[in-house]
């Protein structure tokens, strides 16, 4: 059975700007970890991508002009991801 849901990007947003960095940087592992999971003929109908460009903002937004070095740092200090 396939549950629908509309994905509401500003709700998820606001939701961002209320974590801090490392549950951030940990949802951003997450993602990463889901969208390769993904199997291409699905890639097209899935929020993953969307979640993930929404978190890389995020990031940008708190680092300016660091682009994602701040968390790709924290993911190599991460030994168990």
């Amino acid at each position: 059975m396939t549950s629908h849901y509309e994905f509401d990007a500003a709700d998820f947003a606001d939701h961002l700007a209320a974590m801090g960095d490392d549950e951030l940087f940990r949802l951003m592992a997450q993602l990463e970890k889901q969208s390769e999971d993904i199997r291409p003929e699905y890639r097209n109908t899935s929020d993953i991508f969307g979640k993930i460009a929404l978190v890389e903002s995020a990031i940008e937004d708190r680092f300016p002009g660091q682009i994602l070095a701040p968390y790709k740092d924290w993911r190599q200090r991460q030994p168990d991801l």
